[in-house]
């Protein structure tokens, strides 16, 4: 039974990010809902530098288990991908979906405007705080800005000669109306690796599992079947 690795979003869980994926393949897969350091019910607090040891984490915890498809959404999606550059073997395949593998030059001034937002969340959104903290509990604060500080300031690019050497069948799975992954999704086709497959999801967004869960699950599963079977 092949094993899934599931990488949610920034400040989610495994579970409010792929619910209506985990409940369609648990039965056909082994799948493995994991919460990253300072969400959900990860014990591990937010390190900093955030990426480069939640990224260590999550290899560790893949060397235990074993090699699996790794599934990442947004901050998931980065994870993935550069255990696929740093540790091929580790992986089966990536599925990265909400993914750029860098922040255009105009979109860094809405990144920071972002981040400056975030700063008087518990002003201005209380209602998003209290969501915050029923998935993380008192430490949420704590996680946020972990990560803001390195996905703003310390963006984890992958440039071109690190997709072009990619060894792991990967797909790029974009919502359509997202400007910015949309020309994420292409440029990642153009760049020619033949283990490389991308898309666009008709009518969803950032988070293009949720949004349009049977479209996304039909051309998950159907690339894996495409895969070569592996012992």
């Amino acid at each position: 039974m092949d094993r899934i690795y599931l990488f949610h979003g920034f400040m989610g869980t495994a579970q409010s990010h792929f619910a209506q994926q985990i409940s369609i393949w648990q039965d056909a897969f082994e799948v493995i809902p994991m919460d990253l350091p300072g969400h959900g019910s990860n014990p591990l607090d937010a390190p900093r530098p955030y990426f480069s040891s939640a990224l260590s984490w999550i290899m560790d915890v893949i060397a235990v288990h074993g090699r699996g498809h790794l599934v990442g959404l947004s901050l998931g999606a980065s994870l993935a991908i550069h255990v696929a550059v740093k540790n091929p073997g580790l992986c089966q395949s990536i599925v990265l979906t909400g993914y750029s593998p860098f922040i255009p030059d105009e979109l860094e001034p809405l990144m920071r405007q972002q981040y400056e937002q975030f700063q008087r969340i518990e002003r201005e959104n209380p209602q998003v705080v209290h969501e915050f903290l029923t998935l993380h509990g008192t430490r949420w604060k704590n996680t946020l800005m972990a990560v803001l500080d390195d996905m703003t300031f310390h963006y984890p690019r992958v440039d071109d000669q690190a997709v072009k050497n990619l060894r792991v069948p990967t797909l790029v799975l974009n919502g359509s109306q997202e400007a910015y992954e949309r020309h994420a999704a292409s440029y990642l086709a153009d760049i020619g690796n033949p283990l490389l497959q991308v898309g666009l999801i008709p009518g969803a967004g950032h988070v293009a599992n949720r949004q349009k869960p049977a479209i996304y699950n039909t051309v998950v599963q159907d690339f894996w079947a495409s895969l070569p079977v592996m012992d």
